[in-house]
């Protein structure tokens, strides 16, 4: 017996078998959860090595296509609100896609009963691939931009004489955001729910689940538009609603204010979407055990 086998007490046969109380080491065993965050790692070592190669040279090759610097060339390239906006909108895209990497693994029935079958409890699993999603992915995502930022200023330097001036590491990446709407804790929350609400997509549409994930949310605002336009269009209902909503409560809002609504309403989205999502999976594994 493995360290990553679990022990099963073995009933007598003329005795009556107890179903096992539910626990906090069954919901959650730290030892175990390492166990099987290794495990993942070592699987999954030559794919992130891939996808850490296909990003750093795809980055170098945008970088050094829209390179471009002040007039004083004291300003590097990648400070540029051009390459911020590829950056950034690469970004948001990389995490969803890597969100919905869970239908990959749940998807076809070969694959979902090796994935359920590895000795780790459900919340292990889902907790683990948030935090691949949340802290990995983001890691080898900004690694790759930063070599990026070098070799682009590498290959500008000897292709086209230009000053070598790559700047100090991932310059502007914060910054970008000063002065917007959108502040930092702003890009965490928004990070986060990206990531819950695709994970959650993986969990209802195993096949396709990133494209039907963004189907879905297209959808939505559709009939978000819709709503406003013709419910709230009319006279008695946006009256209504603006003095329900927007007398009552927005009225001597700041800026910092309306903020941190947003971020609390963000906030209980995702814890919701996160719910759903691991009670899915957790319906999932259930379904497949009675097969």
């Amino acid at each position: 017996m493995n360290e990553y086998e679990m022990n099963h007490n073995i009933q007598p046969n003329n005795t009556v078998a107890v179903a096992p109380q539910k626990t906090v080491s069954n919901f959650f065993n730290p030892r175990r959860f390492g166990l099987y965050c290794s495990k993942q790692i070592h699987e999954w070592k030559r794919g992130l090595t891939l996808q850490f190669l296909a990003l750093a040279g795809i980055y170098t090759l945008l970088m050094f296509l829209f390179h471009h610097t002040d007039e004083e060339g004291s300003t590097p390239s990648i400070a540029s609100t051009g390459i911020q906006i590829i950056i950034w909108l690469g970004f948001f895209v990389y995490i969803a896609k890597s969100a919905s990497s869970l239908a990959d693994q749940i998807g076809v029935r070969s694959k979902r009963v090796l994935y359920l079958a590895v000795p780790a409890s459900t919340a292990e699993k889902y907790i683990a691939h948030l935090l691949w999603t949340a802290v990995l992915y983001p890691i080898l995502f900004f690694a790759a931009i930063l070599v990026a930022q070098y070799a682009s200023e590498v290959f500008s330097s000897a292709i086209r004489n230009e000053p070598f001036n790559p700047g100090t590491p991932l310059q502007g990446m914060l910054t970008f955001w000063e002065g917007n709407l959108y502040n930092v804790s702003s890009l965490v929350n928004y990070t986060i729910n990206i990531i819950v609400t695709f994970t959650l997509g993986a969990t209802l549409w195993q096949k396709n689940s990133f494209l039907k994930t963004i189907a879905a949310l297209f959808l939505l605002g559709i009939i978000v538009i819709i709503f406003y336009t013709t419910l709230l269009g009319k006279e008695e209902l946006e009256s209504m609603f603006t003095y329900l909503v927007v007398g009552n409560y927005f009225d001597n809002f700041d800026s910092t204010s309306f903020i941190w609504l947003i971020n609390g309403v963000s906030i209980v989205e995702y814890l919701l979407f996160g719910y759903i999502g691991y009670m899915r999976m957790k319906e999932l594994e259930i379904n497949e055990t009675k097969r």
